[in-house]
């Protein structure tokens, strides 16, 4: 794990020509990972909502994605009136009103926009753009999804400029559906804006951007400290989970992330392989297919070959369109479960000590049954769930050892 913070000027002009320096960046590791250099757009401001097409990445992870406000929008998406509401500027005689307008690709199969964005009803300004994509728009095989959160803040005389952006990008083995991945989220925000600054003659002939290296710049550019804004954000994920429901909602006959719909799965390793005194050595294999955006099955089935014990489960799991409720539903035929009130080693740990040693940590015992389980979302940080299960139980007796152990 590791955070980046960044400090980072913009300018602009009354011709539209725009330019960003990078006054700051510091870093810190809190986990051990491999170093690695984020792309330019992790690390700037978008000050003009895209343009025309959409590039996430550098044009790595999403390109040439035809914006909904675009010259030809029109001619990719739907449109709808979802929602109005007033904003009070205190500067301003009388309340704004903003009309939110759900944008829906004509075409799921083709790179598009999917959300929804933010319209000053009296300019057409662009206020916000909450939105995530179609799986025809990532390039890189490794992305489930990307989500986008731009805000922009009202001044004076009708001008909304940039305010706040999130970029989330979330990247998982496409081939091999396992319980981890990289999540790499960029939060930036512009803390306040001077108006006619005086510039050098020729600032907008010197590039679009200028940086410093890691660690160079002095802390008085930041405005706060590099861990300041982590409670924060680890406390506010929900706005980007939103995002995905409502592409998952928009486009229903797809699966809103960009991995394949069919990948095969493990909740860990020793699902594959494993030894232990009742199943002996275990093989086994999972798959995970995804037939709809709402709906999710996992599967996994082995074979203990000491101890001739066969085992399979099926998992399924329904979101509803705006993520507010879900349904479960497990089918499990013998069951490997340690009767322990923890493990008494892990998966690894238990099959290195069965081969090398004959001796097992856990107390295993097979369970064959089904659990139906309902979860309903109360507030934004909690929620309520109701399950029922019935089992059947049956002991494990040691039937394999390792003929070379102790």
């Amino acid at each position: 794990m590791r955070v980046d913070q960044v400090a980072v000027d913009l300018y602009q002009d009354d011709q539209g020509r725009r330019r960003q320096i990078i006054r700051g960046l510091r870093k810190r590791l809190l986990l051990p990972i491999r170093d690695f250099n984020y792309y330019v757009d992790r690390l700037t401001a978008v000050q003009n909502g895209f343009g025309d097409r959409i590039a996430i990445g550098e044009a790595r992870d999403v390109r040439d994605v035809p914006h909904p406000l675009g010259i030809d929008g029109e001619r990719h998406y739907h449109y709808r009136i979802a929602d109005s509401t007033g904003l009070v500027i205190p500067t301003l005689p009388e309340p704004i009103r903003v009309y939110q307008v759900e944008v829906r690709p004509r075409s799921g199969d083709v790179p598009a926009f999917v959300g929804s964005v933010y319209l000053d009803a009296r300019t057409g300004a662009l206020a916000r753009m909450v939105f995530s994509f179609t799986p025809a728009s990532y390039l890189d095989p490794r992305v489930d999804r990307v989500d986008v959160r731009l805000e922009h803040r009202g001044w004076e005389g009708g001008l909304w400029l940039p305010y706040r952006q999130v970029v989330e990008v979330r990247r998982e083995m496409p081939e091999l559906d396992l319980p981890v991945g990289s999540v790499i989220r960029a939060t930036l925000r512009v803390a306040d804006y001077e108006f006619d600054p005086e510039l050098p003659p020729g600032f907008f002939r010197l590039g679009p951007l200028e940086r410093v290296a890691y660690g160079q710049a002095d802390s008085s550019v930041y405005e706060g400290g590099l861990m300041d804004r982590m409670a924060e954000e680890g406390l506010s994920p929900v706005s980007l989970d939103r995002i995905e429901a409502e592409a998952r909602r928009v486009v229903r006959d797809r699966v809103a992330s960009g991995l394949p719909r069919l990948r095969l799965r493990t909740n860990s390793f020793s699902h594959l392989l494993r030894a232990n005194r009742a199943e002996g050595v275990r093989v086994g294999a999972g798959a995970t297919w995804s037939p709809a955006p709402a709906l999710r099955l996992n599967g996994q089935a082995g074979y203990g070959i000491g101890g001739g014990v066969g085992s399979a489960n099926l998992r399924g799991r329904w979101i509803s369109t705006d993520a507010s409720a879900s349904a479960g539903l497990a089918l499990y035929a013998a069951e490997l479960r340690d009767a322990g009130p923890r493990p008494g080693a892990s998966g690894a740990i238990n099959t290195l000590s069965n081969l090398l040693r004959n001796l097992d940590y856990t107390d295993p015992y097979f369970a064959t049954g089904a659990r139906v389980s309902l979860n309903r979302a109360i507030g934004p940080a909690a929620s309520i769930e109701v399950a029922a299960a019935f089992e059947k139980h049956r002991g494990a007796a040691s039937a394999w050892s390792a003929p070379w152990g102790p």
